[in-house]
């Protein structure tokens, strides 16, 4: 990785403590147009020990805050919840269709973003799909390892965003590399033109950028006039993201730099605090009906304790080297509370795991944030969602949230987009997850007005099988995506997983509106249509598990049956006990061949590839 760091450290203040900066200048690492051909080996590396038994095998004190609250749940019901869902009308269906297809690793990760011009970008956890929608095409899938395969990074690639600039007409694609602080980078993609299949220009930011053997996790973006905002947790190796957890950091990227492949002028806030405690896991909140700035907000809570009322607003004020720029921190307290969500139900098997109570998403209009987050029913004790509301922003914001739930079903990881349509409008679209004892996994969505008031849920995609992918609790999804249709206020994309007859999930796209589509035209289900296009790297998967004693720094290496070398599919920390490695024969000529993993040197599995 090639990055310069200026010799100037910025004190910022906060309501209640402190926060540092450094400005940086990230060169271009590389370009390639989305189109071009590559080998792509789709290389995935899954832990199957981390799935045993449950999501937070590694981390009691989250079990354990999820068994205190079933506990207290089971002795003393909370208040049911009051919110109406009939006061508004549904959604309607305007198009919908298979997304990105996965057979392999979870979670199933979902965002989104769709251009005026009509192309669209749905990405996951290991590819990204792209569409035409002005005829209904594949514009062709392709893993995040091959999409940025220019840059000749062989760690592992995952938790993938992508956002739509409506000013520029550009996209942003951001997700990680590497699970050290010595292998770890954020690898940020700039679109220099609306057509996902044309030029892309790449950066890496440093994982590890303060040089304190920590590394980067769950970025989360927004992009205002001028920039690009990335937050990131920083972790200490080898700890789960619950005890390894030290800080969550704002990058500061100047977008235009990016979109003219110039070098990154950026700034990087570290050191967030309130009380003497760090603010974790920082939500950028987008903007509503058009992007806003030069400042932006961030949401945060106490998302790992079992019941809080407290909200973290930020505020960072203006652009990269702004005079007088500042970064304030005001804490909101809820009338109601939140609480950790406890596990999803589905059909016949084990749980589906719901993470916390981080914000997930939020945005910025009329003066007021909008935002949605995973929480607990506690009369119920159903997993369901929470939205929230911050009027007077700019002035004397308070907070208030509203339960989603239901006695039988469960609800999780939601999305929310604004859909309205002037000052006084706050009407938006929340998107989300949902499964019960009787009920496949798929996903949802409901309209509110931003006052309080709700429709019914829809079904947005309804299960057609039980998730069930390895031992123990299920992987649900880390997040959904949604964005507003630019083109036409009232109307939203949303994506969002859905377990399918084999028990593995997949993604569901769909364009929703408050409105039906006009008389000429009808809505489109385009799910009988194949998007199995070249290049996919999804199909013709091999699967090799192999067992460790201790963490190794491993590579996984292909070569022909006469020993000559073909190909490097991934270098990565592994960690002890049973792993599943998987990676596409598609670039292969038919004939016979040998993965080779190793460490150090010293083999550790050999393993015969056989491409028919």
């Amino acid at each position: 990785m090639r990055y310069l760091v200026s010799a100037l450290l910025v004190f910022v203040t906060t309501m209640s403590g402190f926060a540092q900066s450094k400005q940086w200048i990230i060169p271009l690492s590389a370009s390639a147009r989305g189109d071009e051909h590559v080998d792509d080996w789709n290389p995935a590396l899954q832990e199957v020990e981390g799935e045993i038994h449950d999501e937070y095998h590694f981390s009691n004190s989250l079990n354990e805050a999820k068994k205190e609250l079933m506990r207290t749940m089971n002795s003393s019901k909370g208040t049911p919840s009051l919110e109406l869902r009939d006061a508004l009308d549904t959604p309607y269906t305007w198009k919908s269709f298979q997304g990105n297809l996965t057979t392999s690793g979870v979670p199933n990760d979902n965002d989104l973003a769709v251009s005026i011009t009509g192309y669209l970008i749905s990405v996951c956890n290991t590819n990204i799909f792209k569409y035409n929608l002005n005829n209904d095409s594949s514009l062709g899938t392709v893993s995040l390892s091959g999409f940025c395969s220019s840059l000749g990074n062989f760690y592992s690639k995952y938790d993938p965003r992508v956002i739509y600039d409506p000013d520029q007409n550009k996209f942003v694609v951001v997700f990680l590399a590497g699970f050290t602080h010595t292998t770890s980078s954020i690898i940020v993609a700039f679109s220099e033109s609306d057509n996902p299949n044309g030029t892309w220009n790449f950066y890496e930011l440093p994982g590890n950028p303060l040089d304190d053997s920590l590394w980067s996790d769950f970025p989360m973006i927004a992009l205002t006039n001028h920039e690009l905002f990335i937050t990131v947790n920083h972790l200490l190796d080898n700890e789960s993201w619950q005890l390894g957890w030290k800080r969550t950091v704002i990058w500061q990227v100047n977008k235009f730099d990016g979109y003219a492949g110039d070098s990154l002028h950026t700034q990087l806030h570290y050191d967030i605090g309130f009380n003497g405690k760090g603010v974790r896991n920082l939500c950028p909140v987008k903007g509503g009906s058009h992007l806003y700035g030069s400042d932006i907000y961030f949401l945060s809570q106490r998302n790992l304790d079992v019941a809080n009322d407290t909200f973290f607003l930020v505020h960072l004020t203006d652009t990269i080297n702004a005079p007088g720029q500042e970064l304030t921190v005001d804490a909101l307290v809820s009338p109601t509370a939140y609480f950790i969500p406890v596990n999803a139900q589905q059909p016949h098997v084990t749980e589906l795991a719901t993470n916390d109570s981080r914000v997930l998403g939020a945005f910025y209009e009329n003066d007021r944030i909008q935002f949605v987050g995973n929480t607990t029913d506690t009369s119920f004790g159903t997993s369901a969602i929470y939205h929230g509301l911050i009027m007077n922003v700019t002035s004397a914001p308070s907070v208030s949230i509203h339960l989603i739930s239901d006695d039988t079903i469960c609800y999780g990881y939601p999305d929310i987009t604004y859909a309205g349509n002037g000052p006084n409008d706050n009407t938006a679209i929340i998107n989300m997850l949902k499964s019960a004892v009787n009920v496949f996994p798929g996903n949802a969505a409901l309209i509110t007005d931003g006052n309080g008031n709700y429709s019914d849920i829809i079904d947005v995609k309804k299960g057609l099988g039980y998730h069930y992918y390895l031992n123990g609790t299920q992987r649900w999804g880390d997040y959904t995506g949604s964005q507003r249709n630019y083109n036409t206020p009232g109307n939203v994309w949303v994506n969002g997983s859905y377990a399918k007859e084999t028990h593995t999930v997949s993604t569901w796209i769909a364009h929703l509106g408050l409105l039906p589509p006009p008389a000429l035209v009808q809505p489109v289900d385009v799910a009988g249509q194949s998007i199995e296009v070249y290049p996919n790297p999804l199909s013709a998967q091999m699967m090799v598990r192999f067992s460790l004693t201790s963490p190794q720094f491993c590579s996984f290496d292909l070569y022909d049956y006469g020993g000559r070398f073909v190909a490097k599919l991934l270098e990565e920390l592994v960690k002890p006990g049973e792993n599943i490695f998987t990676f596409s024969t598609a670039p292969l000529a038919t004939g016979e061949y040998l993965l080779r993993i190793t460490s150090g040197g010293n083999p550790v599995s050999v393993s015969k590839v056989v491409k028919q």
